[in-house]
């Protein structure tokens, strides 16, 4: 740990800006570029780390008991606990379209009751959107919490990523304009043919999980096999380098994996996110601040 040379507060060399004063930290910009290295067990993370890749530890700590934001320096004000947020109710919580086919800013009250989505169902439609279903979703109250409801249709109900998420196999994620399938640990090779012969071809790597893209219409696109402990995403330089996409960071998103196989979902600060599918029929809480994807649809929840 190092302190800021303008007002002495406590740093980790993952910070750019001190949180006190707000005066760049040249070691926490040249991370940001070149990567950073894991005190506890030396391995090396891709720039904008926060948590080690391969022991999950925090960056920039020497312990695990080390605060990564410490208390201020003197003259500071500590910051208050932010107090319990009301129950929501039905009516204080809205959908604020991002981007799509429907136009932007416009917002949709979340009322009592169900609030059907789709492309021809209930209040919330966009009906020249052909990638949503005529049903897709519903969303509703509980006890003052918000829900959304996958309704089983083909394309799914998308949530942005707030933190790390586990992957499981046969998960599908979305970024930028691209569709992924994480299809798991590579399967096992067939059994050789009763004589003992090896089929040719290249090396198996070991360890290696498979994805998948998806093109529209739902038909496989290009396959990838990889190893871990980690699987950089994004327009190049990466481990899948998807091209040209104006809505794709250079190093957008990364897939660890640990020594089991398990499977850990991350954006990089991305703008403009990653999502992950809900499994189908299956329903999910929402806060305000979260950023969902219905078809061609990202859709903000907002207070109301």
């Amino acid at each position: 740990m190092f302190t800021c040379k303008r007002c002495g507060h406590a740093l980790d060399i993952t910070m750019s800006f001190c949180p006190s004063c707000g005066a760049e930290v040249p070691i926490g910009r040249l991370t940001g570029i070149l990567g950073i290295v894991c005190r506890h067990c030396d391995a090396y993370n891709d720039p904008g780390a926060r948590v080690c890749i391969a022991c999950e530890r925090p960056l920039g700590s020497i312990t695990d008991e080390e605060p990564l934001h410490p208390e201020p320096c003197e003259g500071v004000p500590a910051e208050t606990p932010a107090s319990t947020p009301p129950t929501a109710t039905a009516g204080s919580m809205r959908l604020v379209v991002e981007r799509g086919e429907g136009r932007q800013g416009t917002a949709f009250s979340l009322t009592e009751g169900e609030n059907p989505l789709g492309r021809c169902q209930g209040q919330l439609s966009f009906p020249e959107d052909p990638c949503l279903a005529p049903l897709q979703a519903s969303f509703l109250w509980r006890d003052g919490v918000l829900v959304v409801r996958d309704e089983g249709a083909v394309g799914g109900v998308f949530v942005r990523l707030r933190n790390a998420t586990p992957l499981l196999p046969d998960s599908f994620f979305a970024l930028g304009e691209r569709l992924l399938r994480f299809v798991g640990p590579l399967p096992p090779p067939p059994p050789p043919p009763p004589d003992g012969t090896i089929r040719l071809g290249s090396p198996r790597p070991d360890r290696a999980v498979l994805l998948e893209e998806w093109l529209e219409g739902g038909t496989t696109g290009r396959s990838y096999v990889r190893t871990g402990p980690s699987i950089t995403i994004g327009t190049s330089g990466c481990s899948i380098s998807l091209g040209d996409d104006p809505s794709l960071s250079p190093v957008h998103a990364e897939l660890a994996l640990d020594a089991g196989g398990n499977a850990r979902l991350r954006d990089f600060g991305s703008s403009g996110g990653t999502f992950v599918r809900l499994p189908p029929g299956t329903e999910r809480e929402i806060q305000a601040g979260d950023v969902l994807r219905l078809g061609r649809e990202v859709l903000r929840v907002e207070t109301g």
